[in-house]
This record gives structure tokens, C-alpha cells and sequence, in this order.
């Protein structure tokens, strides 16, 4: 009797899936394709290296394996890091010191001479950047990272291609066939379209449309006029994209950043945002890598309001579909719990980060948020406009003052600056964490130690909500704002380049670093020991200022506020970054984060659960 081998018996499972989805978006065309879309899953399954194979298998007996209490993230460009690929594998011993388990590295791939929107503008998928190295040096880093189970993530730009990328020079070259890889439309046709759609970068690249007379139309261009969005209504493109995908796979990334997915999809009369159409295309994707590459995760970036965000995790078809749960993507930026944490610390308040905790449980099994506290982009207000607005009539107005305040307005110890705006209209901030906290403009111990916890509390915020939380490039190293980018004629334009600067391995063994990065790995070490992973859940307590967030076993207290909170009866109970314990009646101190003691069994008195599901501490402020 025939024993069919691992993919062949996943195809046979998941094939119905994955049919499913090329039904949906291209009907019986959406079939005709199959038999081609197979014969590259069973093609690229074949090359898969032995040892990629190998951890396949391993995650596949532990699918729960990157939802633990010990994953943390790091996230990084190769040139401002370390030069090269190469020169970074030299560098994997200071992830492993912070306990990083996850590397995500920016901009990896191969992208257009000139301006490239900070290399996601990709003129090769399977090439990197020539000036990093080459995919056998990733190879090489692979396996180095792989030593030490950190799994290694990059960019895959689903939405456009660079306009100098080989499917791009087809079809201006007048290949048919590469042509009806992107949206072409004439000028009436593409005005109807605007009338619905959103900018994204409204200074720096207005309007959504680019003319290309060697396209004979107007070019749709999202971002810049240089990326091309790719019309995945053309099932040509999905099939380029999985085979992209999966030899990518077998290069030795374990993960893949899903640039700008909620723009898949173009339809008339619509923002062309979050369509239906853009999770089926997300799903055939998953089901693509399930079968043949399952140790490798999907993450989505969709920078989109929280109530949006829960089907890029999947959605339950068994109403029209025997398979029932038809899962997406594995990880999701928690993009509004990062807004919220800098609008709580603008407004010594809990309350939005109390709101977006709540919204971010209930996730599906085998799934997890990606949490951060500052990322290479700017700090984008308009994601929590709608979360807002449950708790303040007039959001845009509260939201502009933390924004303001955060770009150093009326006395504020933040550095930051206005993104795409002069400050007048509501957009972004920008800065390095240590900058918007404070620690640029401290002058004296009294400033740098408040800085210092205000840097922690928002680590607290990212790790102690259960995600993959993720550190960002120097933020361990307390970096501050990089303003040499003004004088590059290929950056100047560009203001994220204030929060990218290039790491400063020296600045490792001073003090800023030495404080922040004991206190990370302290806030790591309190979450492994107490359990806490997974969907949050909020804690009620009786003061604004004052988050509480239940995950898994543990239990967590942050003080949004530059006063003394009182907590009774807490016993047991530790600071999490001094590791002290602290009294009964236990006082949270300016900016400063309280978690149970695990090697305490006893639970604490004050902390009960109410009929809403959740927990109340009373809690009294002291000035």
C-alpha cells in the first residue's frame, strides 16, 4: 500500500480550502487555475530544505508554539543595525541576551534605485537589497537564528510592486500579460474612483492615481507613484505571489509581514478598503503555506480601526461551508494598543488604553496580537478615532491635544513631531521612544527617572497584554531622535526618519541602556513566570489613572499617571521592574507597573471577580 507523503496528505485536507477561496474570487476561472496552483504547492514542497521540513513537523505538534508567555520580538532594518546580513549574524548574541525569539527585518528585499518608500517599494522578491547581502547570506543568518529559536520574518509587499520591478518593465514594454497585473484605467474612470478613496500620504504623495503614458491610463498608486498596485483580480497574480511566497519559505523565513493588506481589493463606490475580497486572498495564502510550508506564520499589517481588525484572525464559514473556521492570518498588529498607550500617558489617563485592552480579547485559537510600543512608522491617531468616540464625544479634539502634547507643546517633556502635517490637521507623530518620553529633554535624575518609567510603563503595556510583544531598533538602548535625515536629499522628504536611526552599539554600556534593558528583561521575565500570554482581559478599578489587565494566570497594575496610586490589600504583590515586593496596603508609585508575585499562592483579597467577567481593585489617588 502507497504511504503518501506529508503534503500530500495536507494537500488532501486543505486543498478544499484553498479551492475555495479562488472559487469565491474567480469563480470557475478561480478553478481552472487549480490544477497549476497545485503543481507549484507539490513543486516547492519538494525543494523544501531538510531542516525547514523538520521544524514543520515540530510546530505542527505544537501549534500553539509562538502564543507563549516567553515570545518577544525584535524588529530592525538591516543597514541601521548592523550594515550587512552579514555583520548581523555577528549581532544575534544581544537578541538572545534580551530573550528575542521573533526577528522581523525591514526592508530586506531588493527594492527600486532611488527613493523606494524606505525599501518597500520591492523591485525583486527573491533578491535582497545589494547593498545588505544576498539570500545565501539569509540562508546563513537563517540557521544562526534558528541555533538560538528565533524565528526570522520579512516584509512580503502583497498590495504593489516598485514600477521598475520585471513585471512592471513588461508590462510598459506592452506585455499583455504583465500588464493585467496591475490597474489601468482611463481618466473618467479613475476620477469615479477617487471620489471614495482615502489618502495616505496627503503631503508627500496626494491622490491615488499616477499617469504612465507607456500604460496608456492612469496607474493606481496608493502610496507613492513609484509602487504599482497589483490588480488581484487577476488570478495570474495570485499565482505568482504563492510561488513567490513559498520560495521565500524555503529560504529559511518563518514569517511573513503582509504589507498593506487592507488594500487588496479595488471596488467602484467604495474606499476600497477591508473588502471581503482581501481576506479571501489572505486565507488562500494561509492555506497555500499550511500545506506546504506550515512552520512559517502570516502576519497582517492592517493599520485599520480595532473593530476591523478581528477578520484578518479568520471567520467561521460553517454556516454556508462544511470546513467551518477558516483561519487567516496567525499574528495581527495590536496598532491601536500602541496609539493608546502614548494618548494615556499624554493624558495621565487610563481610559483608552482601558478600551482597547477590552476590545482585543476573544481571539481564535492559534492565533495572537503582535504588541508594540513604537514601530518604524509614526504614531498614526486616526487608528483609534472610533474607539475613542465611545468615550468622548468630540475624538478628533481629544486626540489632537495628546497629539500636540507629544510633539512638545505647552510645556511637554515629549520630542516628538507632527507626520504629514504641520500640526494644524490631525495625522501622525513621530520619534524614538526615548525621545517621546522624555528622556531627550530630562536635565536632571529626577527627569531621566521619570523618563525611564514612562519607558517602561509602555513595555509593561505591550508585554503584560499577552502578545508577541516587539521591541523596535534602539528602543532598548534609550536612542533618541536622529535629525542628520534632513541633510539626505534621499530622506529629507521623509519624517519617519527621525525614529530610525542607526544603532548605537556603544550607547549598549551606558546607563540609558543598561536601565532599559534590565527593566525589559525583568518585565519578560515576571510575564514567563506568571503565565500571562494570550487574549487580555481588563482588570475595573476605582481611578482613571490606573490600567488593570488580567492574561492567562497573571495580573498586572499600570499607573498612567505622574501620582501615587494606593491599592489596598495586595499582598503578594511585586513592583515588576525593581522586582520588590510591597505591603497590604500597597502604593503604585508615578508610572510604575505592579504584578502578583507568582511564587505567592495566595491571591489577593482586593482583586474579584464581578458579573461582567472581568476584575475590580478599589483604588484611591494620593497626590
Amino acid at each position: 500500500m502507497r504511504v503518501s507523503s506529508p503534503t500530500e496528505r495536507r494537500l488532501a485536507a486543505l486543498g478544499p480550502r484553498l479551492r475555495r477561496q479562488l472559487e469565491r474570487l474567480y469563480g470557475s476561472t478561480g478553478l481552472a487555475i487549480w490544477p497549476r496552483l497545485e503543481a507549484i504547492l507539490r513543486e516547492r514542497a519538494a525543494e523544501r530544505p531538510a531542516a525547514m521540513a523538520a521544524l514543520d513537523e515540530a510546530r505542527l505538534a505544537d501549534p500553539d508554539w509562538f502564543v507563549a508567555p516567553d515570545m518577544l520580538g525584535y524588529s530592525t532594518y538591516v543597514d541601521r543595525f548592523a550594515g550587512t546580513v552579514e555583520g548581523l549574524i555577528g549581532h544575534v548574541n544581544h537578541l538572545e541576551s534580551l530573550g528575542v525569539r521573533y526577528l522581523h527585518l525591514l526592508a530586506l528585499l531588493k527594492a527600486r534605485e532611488g527613493d523606494s518608500d524606505g525599501g518597500f517599494a520591492v523591485a525583486d522578491y527573491l533578491s535582497v537589497e545589494p547593498r545588505l547581502g544576498t539570500m545565501a547570506d539569509v540562508e546563513r543568518l537563517a540557521a544562526r537564528l534558528r541555533e538560538g529559536r528565533i524565528s526570522l520574518c520579512v516584509d512580503l509587499a502583497l498590495n504593489h510592486t516598485a514600477d521598475d520591478h520585471a513585471w512592471a518593465q513588461a508590462a510598459r514594454d506592452g506585455d499583455p500579460h504583465y500588464r493585467a497585473f496591475y490597474h489601468v484605467l482611463g481618466d473618467d474612470e479613475a476620477q469615479a474612483y477617487e471620489a471614495d478613496l482615502l489618502q495616505v500620504f496627503p503631503t508627500t504623495a496626494p491622490g491615488n492615481f499616477t499617469p504612465v503614458p507607456a500604460m496608456g491610463g492612469q496607474v493606481w498608486t496608493t502610496f507613492y507613484p513609484f509602487q504599482w498596485d497589483l490588480n488581484w483580480a487577476n488570478p495570474e497574480v495570485m499565482l505568482a505571489i504563492v510561488d513567490t511566497m513559498l520560495r521565500l519559505a524555503n529560504h529559511g523565513f518563518e514569517a511573513f509581514r503582509l504589507d498593506s493588506i487592507a488594500f487588496l481589493w479595488k471596488q467602484l463606490g467604495t474606499d476600497c478598503r477591508n473588502r471581503p475580497q482581501a481576506h479571501y486572498i489572505v486565507r488562500a495564502l494561509r492555506a497555500a503555506l499550511d500545506i506546504v510550508a506550515p512552520a512559517t506564520l502570516l502576519k497582517a499589517e492592517a493599520i485599520v480601526p480595532t473593530a476591523l481588525v478581528p477578520p484578518y484572525f479568520g471567520a467561521d464559514e460553517g454556516s454556508d461551508w462544511d470546513g467551518g473556521f477558516e483561519p487567516e492570518c496567525h499574528l495581527v498588529y495590536n496598532n491601536s494598543l500602541m496609539v493608546a498607550g502614548w494618548v494615556g500617558l499624554a493624558e495621565q489617563s487610563a481610559a483608552l488604553p482601558h478600551a482597547i485592552v477590552a476590545a482585543s480579547g476573544g481571539l481564535p485559537r492559534g492565533a495572537n496580537w503582535l504588541s508594540y510600543a513604537r514601530c518604524h512608522d509614526d504614531i498614526g491617531w486616526g487608528a483609534v478615532i472610533g474607539d475613542l468616540a465611545g468615550i468622548d464625544p468630540d475624538p478628533v479634539a481629544r486626540l489632537t491635544i495628546a497629539a500636540k502634547f507629544l510633539d512638545g507643546a505647552d510645556g511637554s517633556w515629549a520630542r516628538g513631531e507632527p507626520f504629514q502635517s504641520d500640526g494644524s490637521v490631525l495625522h501622525g507623530s513621530n520619534g524614538t521612544m526615548a525621545s517621546l518620553a522624555g528622556l531627550e529633554a530630562a536635565r536632571t535624575d529626577e527627569e531621566r527617572e521619570h523618563a525611564f518609567r514612562r519607558i517602561a510603563l509602555l513595555n509593561a503595556l505591550s508585554i503584560a497584554s499577552g502578545g508577541l510583544a516587539t521591541l523596535y531598533m534602539g528602543d532598548e538602548a534609550g536612542l533618541l531622535n536622529d535629525h542628520s535625515y534632513r541633510y539626505d536629499p534621499d530622506r529629507a522628504h521623509e519624517g519617519r526618519w527621525l525614529h530610525r536611526p542607526v544603532m548605537d552599539w556603544d550607547a549598549l554600556n551606558g546607563a540609558a541602556a543598561l536601565r532599559i534593558s534590565g527593566d525589559i528583561r525583568a518585565l519578560r521575565a515576571a510575564r514567563i513566570a506568571s503565565g500571562g500570554a494570550g487574549a487580555p482581559a481588563t482588570i475595573a478599578t476605582s481611578t482613571p489613572a490606573l490600567l488593570g489587565i488580567a492574561c492567562g494566570s497573571d495580573r498586572v497594575f499600570l499607573n498612567f499617571s505622574p501620582h501615587a496610586v494606593q491599592v489596598g490589600d495586595l499582598a503578594g504583590w511585586q513592583d515588576r521592574v525593581a522586582d520588590t515586593p510591597i505591603g497590604d496596603d500597597a502604593m503604585i508609585g508615578p508610572w510604575s507597573v505592579l504584578g502578583q508575585d507568582p511564587r505567592h499562592d495566595r491571591r489577593p483579597a482586593a482583586v474579584r471577580l464581578h458579573r461582567g467577567g472581568g476584575h475590580q481593585v478599589r483604588a484611591r489617588r494620593r497626590a
